[in-house]
């Protein structure tokens, strides 16, 4: 299936700025984790841009200090963001200070090199970058430093996508023009090393290149891996809006049924003012005015209760949000705006039915006149609640769904484990770790790896077995020799790599050495490849550029989450790759254990910290936006079920004012009060059931969607349409039911009394 990246081969940006003219200028970065020795105090950071001396002039972020065309001039330059100039030095000005980061492009073996830092010196502050972005950055650093950790290799060739591409296009050029001059790009760039790869594509065939608004990424690359932060969505972006917009005319709807339902109690007031002289125009203002003064003073009471409740919502998006009536006056206009509007709409039908009484009749019998139309108010109530239904449903579906990837079988176990990035030691130092662990107590195991579980990092090979025409795309990992045995992976047919055979010992990538080696497989692999577990078993296929033994066959596993299948993969004993160890520990030795580690790593890298993390904070991780997405549907569920409560008591008080005579005529006729009653909840409900028949399949549709982004997926049960209408349902009995007791439980002579 076609891998989509957010990340773009090296090259690719400069070529198209050389050989596209619609391109005026480009600029790339990669992003890099580093220790920061800053006057004795070490830093972790984890987003160190490494760009293009020209990032601050194609990309405009706020400068605090500093020349855009200046601040990256200098090979040892650095620009720190404001929040991590006032965490280096406090207050004092930080230009022109020194911070030390490790070296980079170490020897594999280098131990020397690797201990060693490079000094830089910053040339200017950023403004810190909005949580709303697509970019997130501690500081940026050339890609001119000995710093920069990308290596030659990746700098140097078109198949690893390495780097975040960013191009400017002439004044009037259409980026489609730009997309159709690639492909020559592509084809003369990449179908050479495809070639190599025993693989008869064109370049433009294995790579599709995408063009995407600045301004436009953070909303629309959810559909990409390798984000540089997690993508916003712009579909729930407009949902929330949508379902806002419904909830405000479920207000407004709810006011003009209440008022029109209570007209009676205002049928004199109007017949006077008629009769002293008012004109209808008049008293549509006088109504107007009613309804807009109650929304700006709801306004008023909602920007309170907004005051309230931001710490909270900050807590529950977990971003800083914050809100100033003088900086923010624009969307505060804009709110005065729709409350304005949410008056005179709801308003406006009640003032064309009140206005219009006319005085005699009132005056003389005190009646309500006229109501307006029960028809329009049974459609306004059965939107409300199809309203209602429809969010229900919704977060119902979505935390069972969210229940259901967590306990699903990933295929591997992953708790207690404590992964330590281990990349800036040497292959031979992270052994010597891996080794160390293993002989603490509180160590069940210990193992290295390339990569671990919940990440999105990813390197492909390709691989097909002789005689097969088209070419398999394989998931490459490395991983030593006690790796299954600390995640619980059986291999389900032959034998684990093993560091005691050299053969075993094979380098990621093509190469030419690996020729006759061996790796091991997962079952999913074996099915693309066309044969059973066992069968795959002593197999050579051609991987990259070199024949290779399949020794063994692990059982699937699921790396990423339930949002994607299990993907052919081949794992490879690659000592030099393996910068990654995880640590499985006995619960009870976890201080212990995670002491041991801190000491060690300092022993081993006095100048980098220790890189530490439980791998169950990052499963929970996984599916944390999912779950504030249901928590919010659920609070959009209550707030409309109340008001559609309100809806349908405004339509219960209406309706039993109406039928006062018809009821005690039933009465007088021998109907009992559970007769009266069931016919009045009977009609009342009416009105949520054709609400769940406009409900349902609005609600399947757009759930139908959302679960296809989950390759593991519960199936759409009708159990949930169904329980979320009955809970609507009761809760319609339970509101209208105080009004059909009372008019049963009326005595039939004053029934018939009525006017």
């Amino acid at each position: 299936p076609p891998q989509a990246f957010a990340t773009v081969p090296y090259l690719l940006p400069q070529a198209m700025h050389e050989q596209i003219p619609e391109v005026t200028a480009f600029t790339r970065f990669s992003v890099q984790d580093t220790t920061v020795n800053v006057d004795g105090r070490q830093f972790f950071e984890k987003e160190f841009l490494v760009a293009e001396p020209n990032f601050f002039r194609v990309i405009r972020l706020t400068l605090l200090a500093g020349d855009p065309g200046q601040v990256l001039a200098a090979p040892e330059s650095v620009v720190l963001s404001a929040s991590t100039a006032r965490k280096y030095f406090g207050s004092a000005n930080p230009v022109g200070r020194i911070i030390s980061v490790a070296k980079a492009g170490c020897a594999p073996t280098d131990e020397a090199c690797r201990d060693g830092t490079i000094p830089l010196t910053v040339t200017g502050v950023f403004k810190d970058i909005p949580h709303d972005s697509q970019l997130t950055a501690a500081a940026v650093i050339p890609n001119t430093s000995a710093a920069d950790q990308l290596s030659y290799d990746l700098k140097h060739q078109w198949l690893s996508h390495s780097e975040y591409g960013y191009v400017t296009l002439a004044p009037g050029a259409r980026p489609q023009t730009v997309i159709d001059k690639l492909p020559p790009i592509l084809d003369q760039a990449i179908t050479g090393p495809l070639r190599r790869f025993n693989i008869d594509l064109r370049g433009s065939q294995l790579d599709t290149i995408s063009l995407t608004p600045f301004t436009a990424v953070h909303l629309t690359s959810s559909r990409f891996s390798n984000n540089l932060t997690p993508p916003g969505s712009a579909a729930t972006i407009e949902g929330v809006i949508a379902i806002g917009v419904l909830l405000m005319l479920v207000a407004c709807f709810n006011f003009m049924n209440l008022a029109t339902a209570r007209a009676t109690l205002r049928a004199r007031e109007i017949a006077l003012r008629k009769t002293v002289g008012a004109r209808r125009r008049q008293l549509v203002a006088q109504f107007l005015g009613e309804a807009v003064l109650m929304a700006v003073m709801a306004l008023a009471l909602a920007l309170a209760l907004v005051e309230s409740l931001l710490p909270t919502f900050d807590g529950f998006l977990e971003r800083p949000i914050t809100f100033s009536y003088l900086a923010d006056w624009g969307p505060l206009a804009l709110i005065l705006a729709i409350a304005l509007a949410a008056g005179l709409l709801s308003g406006s039908y009640p003032a064309m039915i009140l206005s219009d009484f006319r005085p005699a009749p009132n005056l003389r019998t005190g009646g309500a006149g006229p109501g307006g139309s029960g028809r329009l108010r049974a459609t306004l109530v059965v939107a409300q609640f199809a309203v209602s239904i429809a969010l229900g449903t919704a977060a119902l579906v979505v935390f069972r769904q969210i229940d259901y990837a967590r306990n699903l079988d990933l295929g591997f176990r992953h708790d207690n484990i404590i992964i330590v990035d281990a990349g800036r030691l040497t292959p031979t130092a992270r052994s010597s770790f891996a080794q160390l662990l293993r002989t603490r107590p509180g160590v069940l195991a210990a193992a290295q790896s390339s990569d671990v579980a919940f990440t999105t990092n990813q390197n492909l090979d390709v691989g097909k077995t002789p005689g097969q025409s088209d070419t398999i795309t394989l998931n490459r990992l490395a991983i030593g020799p006690e790796f299954p045995r600390l995640y619980d992976i059986p291999v389900v047919a032959g034998r684990m790599l093993s560091d005691e055979r050299g053969e075993d010992r094979i380098t990621g990538g093509p190469n030419p050495a690996n020729e006759g080696h061996s790796v091991v497989i997962n079952e999913a692999a074996a099915a693309r490849f066309g044969f059973t577990p066992q069968q795959m078993v002593n197999r050579t296929i051609l991987l990259n550029i070199s024949h290779v033994t399949v020794v063994g066959v692990l059982r699937d596993f699921m790396f990423r989450s339930a949002r994607e299948p299990v993907k052919p993969a081949v794992y490879i004993y690659d000592p030099s790759d393996l910068g990654m160890i995880s640590v499985r520990v006995r619960p009870q030795d976890l201080q212990d254990t995670l002491a041991f580690i801190d000491r060690t790593w300092r022993s081993l890298a006095a100048n980098s910290a220790p890189r530490t993390y439980f791998l169950d904070a990052s499963f929970s991780a996984l599916y944390r936006t999912d779950e504030r997405q249901g928590r919010m549907f659920g609070i959009f569920v209550g707030i409309a079920i109340v008001i559609a409560c309100l809806g349908l008591f405004g339509l219960a008080a209406f309706t039993a004012g109406r039928r006062t005579r018809e009821i005690g005529i039933r009465k007088a006729l021998g109907a009992r009060m559970q007769d009266v009653t069931l016919l009045l909840l009977w009609q009342f409900s009416i009105p949520v059931l054709i609400a769940n028949l406009i409900a349902w399949p609005v609600a399947g549709y757009y759930l139908h969607g959302w679960l296809e982004g989950f390759a593991y997926r519960i199936a759409l049960n009708p159990f949930y349409f169904i329980t979320v209408g009955v809970a609507a349902l009761i809760i319609a009995w339970a509101t209208v039911g105080v009004h059909a007791l009372r008019v049963a439980r009326a005595n039939p002579i004053q029934a018939l009394r009525h006017e």
